[in-house]
Parts: C-alpha cells; sequence; structure tokens
C-alpha cells in the first residue's frame, strides 16, 4: 500500500482488517482524514484499532456511536468519529470536525452521512462483507489529493 495509488484486499479474518489497519496507519500523519464506509458489522471499528495501534495509542478503541466523537492520545492524536447519527452538515460542525483536521489524524465511520464535508484530500476506506462468508471483507483503500 503507498500513498496516492488504490489498494484493493481479501480480508479473511478480523486479524487481517487490523492488520490493514495498521498498515494505513503508518502512511498517516496530522492533518490526514480517512472517511470508512461499510454497514453494521463490515469491520469498521476493528479496522480503526489496528490504525490506532500504529499511533501507539494505549487502552481500549470503542465505537463512538452514542458520543459521536472519541479522542485517543498516542505518537498521534486520534479523532475518531461516528457519524451514524449526525444529521445535517451543522451539526457536524457543532461536533468541531472541522476544528480537528488539522490537529491529528480524523476518522470517521459512516462517512456515507457526511459525504457532502469530505475534505478534498483524504482517505477512503470501504469494508464490504462477503456473501456466505461470515468472516471475509472485500477491502478498497483510495488516496483522494495526495
Amino acid at each position: 500500500m503507498e500513498r496516492g495509488t488504490s489498494y484493493r484486499s481479501l480480508s479473511r479474518s478480523a486479524e487481517d482488517t487490523s492488520r490493514l489497519g495498521r498498515t494505513l496507519g503508518g502512511l498517516l500523519g496530522p492533518g490526514d482524514t480517512v472517511f470508512i464506509y461499510g454497514g453494521v458489522g463490515a469491520g469498521k471499528t476493528v479496522f480503526v484499532k489496528g490504525l490506532a495501534s500504529r499511533f501507539n495509542i494505549r487502552g481500549y478503541v470503542t465505537s463512538p456511536t452514542f458520543t459521536i466523537l472519541n479522542i485517543y492520545n498516542g505518537d498521534i492524536v486520534l479523532y475518531h468519529y461516528d457519524a451514524y447519527r449526525i444529521e445535517s452538515p451543522e451539526e457536524l460542525y457543532d461536533t468541531g470536525f472541522f476544528e480537528f483536521i488539522d490537529g491529528g489524524v480524523v476518522v470517521v465511520e459512516w462517512a456515507d452521512r457526511i459525504a457532502g464535508c469530505k475534505p478534498e484530500r483524504c482517505v477512503e476506506v470501504w469494508l464490504d462483507r462477503v456473501p456466505g462468508r461470515d468472516n471475509e471483507r472485500q477491502v478498497k483503500i483510495e488516496f483522494n489529493g495526495f
């Protein structure tokens, strides 16, 4: 995987998905934004856990489904959003999203909910379950504007 390219992979387990997140984390730095797309159980949070491990974030990384935002401190600050309950750009603005974009790495689960607010330069990650194979995911990663 390299910045500025597209990447596709088949994840056969949660460990594979986490490892892909960790690999991506090694390519990111402050000011980078990652939009993650995928349905319920696609592995979005597992992917973020792998990414967070690359930043030496200690502790339990959880989906911010009800809090909207979790902030994790490590070698790089990780702003972990869940946009599932975001109803408008104004509501996203109220969370501090646009203020945090330059300070650390911003990761957004359920990014399809705020696709109109996507920065020009961002990484997009699609996690799609493989029908009939509970543990497998098709993973696509695209670097836009790099």
